[in-house]
């Protein structure tokens, strides 16, 4: 079987004898698994070069130079264009790259300590971070597939997808209209999750067909918004018992600046994939200010559990609609941490 490539990096010898040790006969979906060893920066381009089907990459951050693991990740994100390939930070000097400033700075995909890495951490991240890979890998080959098999379909969709939306905006205006009326507490909390069905409905059949929109800045409260966004999955939480709760950061001005459409559909979208992978688990969204200036992180975190990763077809759309949302927005989606936590960053208009 064709091994993972697994790429180590890092100054020291002794932490590539004990990586090897760790993962000598270790197979993870009967395929084994390959090191390639690199003890400098330089070293490492020159492996990524000949060996670009590397799955994993191990990166120490203090090397030749104090940052050259965070420089190493600015090569691969941004001059290889290698986007698929998962980074796993290592090191010995935390102080020198603190894991949140890392975290929300830099596209990687786990953070270790040294100090405090043991084999059972470490056959963990990389377990986790070779699955991510793999299902990157399936998802490209399923959508090179569908474009060369199935354009027909996608007109079709796209053409279904209108005609639901025709449907849908009359309904979600009447339901909204129903909320203002003076109506007894059971038939207006009737209206109220209706309203929240309909303003689900209407996100998931955007997703079939995204088109192209002109991004339209406006003031948005966000207090406001957040609660708007808690009623839309109440009734949900409800029926299943768990709880979305959110955090608004207090170095956020009460309002911002921003397309209110495209803001509220990322909200929805990543709440909607949060979901299916908090197993009943309680959730929180989270909004601060993103280290890079002009730019807001919206995160939606699990508050226990363990997150379940699925690989449907539902939720690939929504990620792949997340990315377009936050593309819109001259921002990105991350990957999901091993948490589960979903971090959507985007630029404020």
């Amino acid at each position: 079987m064709t091994p993972w490539k697994v790429l180590v990096v890092d100054d020291e010898e002794g932490i590539h004898g004990i990586t090897r040790m760790i993962f000598r006969g270790y197979v993870f979906e009967q395929r084994p698994i390959e090191l390639i060893s690199a003890k400098s920066g330089y070293e490492a381009r020159t492996q990524l070069a000949a060996h670009p089907d590397i799955a994993l990459a191990l990166l120490d951050v203090v090397m030749e130079n104090d940052d050259e693991g965070l420089q190493l990740v600015e090569y691969i994100r941004n001059q290889l264009n290698n986007q698929d390939i998962r980074v796993i930070l290592r090191t010995g000097h935390p102080g020198y790259a603190p894991e949140s400033q890392v975290i929300v700075n830099y596209d990687i995909n786990d953070y270790l300590s040294k100090a405090e890495l043991s084999a059972s951490r470490l056959l963990t991240s990389v377990v986790v971070a070779l699955r991510s890979f793999r299902d990157i890998k399936n998802a490209r080959t399923q959508a090179t597939q569908d474009n060369l098999s199935s354009a027909p379909d996608e007109q079709r969709l796209a053409t279904i997808s209108q005609q639901l939306n025709q449907q849908v905006r009359p309904l979600l205006k009447q339901s909204q209209r129903l909320q203002q009326m003076d109506l007894n507490p059971v038939a207006n909390d009737l209206a109220v999750g209706l309203h929240a069905h309909h303003q689900r409905l209407d996100n998931s059949i955007t997703m079939l067909n995204p088109g192209t929109s002109v991004t339209q800045a406006d003031t948005v409260a966000l207090a406001p918004l957040m609660d708007e966004i808690l009623h839309t999955f109440l009734p949900q939480s409800r029926q299943d018992g768990w709880l979305l709760d959110y955090k608004l950061d207090t170095a956020l001005a009460a309002e911002i600046h921003c397309d209110p459409i495209l803001i509220r559909q990322i909200l929805i979208s990543a709440i909607e994939l949060a979901i299916l992978q908090a197993n009943g688990a309680d959730l929180k969204l989270s909004l601060q200010p993103a280290a890079r200036q002009g730019q807001l992180l919206i995160s939606v975190s699990l508050n226990d559990g363990q997150p379940v990763f699925p690989s449907s077809h539902w939720s690939q759309c929504l990620q792949n609609h997340l990315q377009r949302l936050c593309q819109q927005l001259q921002g990105r989606l991350s990957e999901p941490d091993e948490r589960g936590t979903i971090n959507c960053q985007v630029t404020l208009l």
